[in-house]
This record gives structure tokens, sequence and C-alpha cells, in this order.
């Protein structure tokens, strides 16, 4: 891996070079005659948990209503980079090998970057970019770096410790770093939107791949002045408060449970308003994108796909973050888009993951290539909810041991593996706790029966699903 970095970084001059020349002609908007390889956009949101996707009336207007919404998606790993990661290979974390945010472990160091979604859409004649968040640890890399397989290249690198990637940012814009400030044009994800109309319309003579990487509604939870008074009276109807809301019993729970900080309810509230009111961009966001697709008459050859990097628990099961191994940490909302196949919408109860975005785009757009890909392309079910699909999936945790300041739930979370089916959720971790859920009869988590002798059987048949995987 080391020595596959250090050639892209080898020919990373070059490759600038060449993408400033116009002896690029081969990745250029204007030397390819449009095809009809349809469009592709990935928006992806940052910690958004899944039931926030009910306020945002443009996605719901512009995407579930003209596509399919996939109620049970999950990410295989609850984490912004290793999620990240398993979205652009289609693999499992224990695969792709970024099992944390953070170097040695994970982050954007520990990323083989040479076969990637950007890497198999360019050869295949794809005008490429992405606009916004990468991978964490991006700013680990050399200064000006840009990944390849992608022409537009504009990744957040820097950001302010007090307001995250929102204001006072740096963004590496093809090779040249320029930092942003406070002035409300600077927000990035109005800032991001306005790039990805432009790299839109940049690409109306050939297929395109877009990644729109948002930064909200992440830590800070920051919000234009524009949605600044929004959400500021939430009434006891709307507050956040599923039946695990702060769970009162946690005996049952394995040690990491009992042991790690619960915020104050009153903070949660106010972080829960924060993150619907820094989403409202966002959902303009999506406004701006197709009505550029609608004017330049495009939408119909276009698939989109909003979902989150993972979940974010807002109290569930006493969790306050993310990394858990219940489903506000893995649920992402979940909504594809592609006019041919989903003009009459509906919601779909399909096992959907981050590792069946790559399998179904490189089929999407014919792409043929022989890297190990471990999701599925859900194309087929996409067309016809009838089609046979998987009926569970393995998650996955690695423990963050480099920064203890910096890796909270990751670091105090203990490393875990378990599989998940419609009816059952099994955990085991390395200090040798066990979880298991009956999710037909207790969907909220509340009671591990993992010690009920009466399901050693069930174990044993998960634990066995576990290795087939791993194998």
């Amino acid at each position: 891996m080391k020595t596959s970095r250090s050639l892209s970084i080898a020919l990373f001059v070059v490759l600038a070079f060449f993408q400033n020349s116009s002896l690029v002609g081969c990745t250029s908007s204007e030397s390819r005659p449009r095809s009809d390889k349809p469009n592709i956009i990935i928006i992806i949101t940052d910690d958004q948990p899944y039931h926030t996707l009910q306020y945002m009336p443009n996605v719901q207007s512009e995407l579930v209503e003209k596509g399919v919404n996939f109620t049970n998606a999950y990410v295989t790993t609850p984490l912004c980079c290793p999620s990240r990661a398993s979205i652009l290979t289609g693999q499992y974390v224990h695969n792709h090998g970024v099992k944390t945010n953070r170097a040695p472990e994970g982050g954007a160091t520990a990323f083989d970057d040479r076969s990637t979604l950007a890497v198999w859409l360019h050869d295949a004649g794809y005008r490429t970019g992405l606009l916004g968040k990468y991978l964490n640890g991006y700013h680990d890399l050399p200064e000006g770096y840009i990944p390849p397989g992608w022409d537009d290249w504009q990744a957040f690198v820097k950001r302010d410790p007090d307001l995250g990637f929102y204001y006072n940012y740096t963004l590496n814009e093809n090779g040249r770093i320029v930092e942003y400030g406070r002035d409300e044009k600077d927000f990035s994800t109005d800032l991001l939107a306005d790039r990805a109309v432009q790299f839109i319309r940049d690409s109306s003579d050939q297929p395109f791949f877009l990644v729109f990487s948002v930064f909200a509604p992440h830590e800070t939870y920051q919000s234009a002045n524009r949605h600044k008074d929004l959400f500021k009276s939430l009434d006891e109807f709307e507050r956040y408060r599923p039946p695990n809301f702060f769970e009162d019993d946690l005996t049952d729970k394995p040690a990491w449970a009992t042991q790690i900080k619960k915020p104050d309810v009153d903070y949660v509230d106010k972080v829960y308003e924060r993150i619907l009111r820094s989403l409202k961009s966002v959902d303009d966001s999506v406004a701006e994108i197709t009505s550029t697709l609608d004017k330049m008459k495009i939408r119909e050859n276009t698939l989109i796909i909003f979902m989150s990097d993972n979940g974010m628990s807002l109290g569930n099961n006493g969790v306050f973050g993310k990394n858990c191994p219940y489903d506000a940490c893995l649920r992402v909302p979940f909504v594809v888009s592609y006019p041919p196949i989903t003009s009459v919408p509906r919601m779909d109860e399909h096992l959907v993951l981050n590792i069946d975005i790559a399998p179904t785009l490189i089929e999407l757009a014919g792409v043929n290539q022989s890297t190990q890909i471990d999701g599925q392309s859900f194309l087929p079910i996409l067309s016809d909810p009838t089609a046979q699909w998987r009926d569970g999936f393995l998650i996955e945790h690695f423990q963050d041991l480099a920064d203890v300041e910096e890796s909270g739930l990751a670091f105090l979370i203990p490393g875990y593996i378990g599989f998940r089916t419609t009816h059952w959720k099994y955990v085991e971790y390395d200090t040798g706790e066990r979880e298991l859920y009956d999710l037909l009869a207790d969907p909220f988590e509340l009671e591990n029966i993992a010690s009920q002798t009466e399901y050693a059987q069930t174990i044993k048949e998960l634990s066995e699903q576990i290795q087939v995987i791993l194998r």
C-alpha cells in the first residue's frame, strides 16, 4: 500500500500539469461526444440521523416522491472514514483496511486510492468530480494531492476547531489550496451547491459522476443565516423521544454502555434543533441540483443517491454519537431516484448497504473491473421489489486507540463484529461480551438476550454467518 501511495503521489505533479494544459483532451468535457450512459450524483451528508429526512421538503418532493426510499439502509461500519471508503470501493472495512478515522489504522493515508469508483468511471468515459468532504485525515497527504480518477477536485483540507468545515476552512481546488472565511458567501454547503450546479453545466456533453459531499449536519451543527431562527420552538410532539431515548436500564448492556458520558437531555434537544437547521441548506441544494438537471433536460438520464455516511444516535440506548452497534448509529437515510426505473415512488424494506453503491453504479455504467467487491448491485430490486436479495449483513467496528481525546466513542467502544438480519442482531466484542436482540419483538434493542440459553442455537447460526463472510 505504501508503494502504491508513493507512485500515486509521484504522478500527481505530472497529472496536475496535464489537467491544466491543452494536452488533457481525454478528460476535457469539450472533447467527448455525449453518450447514452446515465449521469450519476451521490449526495452525502455527514452524521445525519435517519429520521431527520422528514424535515427536508425538497428531498421529499424531488427524490422520495420520484424514487425509492430504502427504509432499511445501513452502513457496515458506523464511522465517517471507514464508511466513505466502503462507498468508493464496495468493500467491507476489513477488506479495504481503513478501520478508523485516523492514522495509522485509518484515515486517508490508509486508503489505497488506485481502484475506486472515480477511477473506474473515469476510465469508462465519465467526467468525475468531488465537492466537499473526502476522507478524514486528508490533510495528512501532501499538500495539493489529488487522488487518481478525479477530473474536478474541490475537497476540504483544514477546518476551524470551533466551526468545523462550515466557515474558516480551506479547500484543495484542483491542486491549489484556497482559504475561506466567515462571510455568508463562504458558508460551505451553499458554496459547494453553486459549484455542483457549475459542474453539471460544464459536463453537458459527456456523462458525469459527481460526489456532492457536504459537512452538514456534523458537529458543530452550523446553519446558514437564513435558517438560524428555524426549529427553535419544537413542541413536545416534535422532540425526539423514541422508546429507547436514554434507556433507563443498561444492566444488560456491555460495560462500555454504562461508562460513557451521558449529556444533558436539554443539550441533546438543542443539538437536535441545530441539526435540523443545518440540514435546511442541504435541502436547498437538492432543489438547485434537480432544477439544473431539469433545465438542461438531463434529469431523465441521471441517477441520484441521497444518503448519509453513517447514522447518529441522539440518546438512543443511552448513546450520544456514532460508532455503536445499535440501529441509530448504523441506519442511514437512503433514497435513489432514477426516472427510467423509479417513475412510481415506493418505500422499500430491503437491506441495502453502503457497500452496494459501487457495484450498482458500475453495472449501471457498463463498467468491467476485477477488484474484489463485497456489496451487490441493487439495480434488480430498484426495478423489481420481488427480486431475490440478501437476508443479512456484517457489521464491524475497530477501536481507535490513536488519539483518546479526539477519538471519543471510537476509543471507548471496544472493537466488535456482528451480523444483522431483519429478525436478529448479534454482536461479539473483543472483550468477550455479546449482545443479541430479537428485532421483531424488540425493534428498539432494549433487551439483550444473549445470555439466555434458549437462544444458543440462534447465536451459533449468526456467528457462523460472520465467519462465512470473514473467510
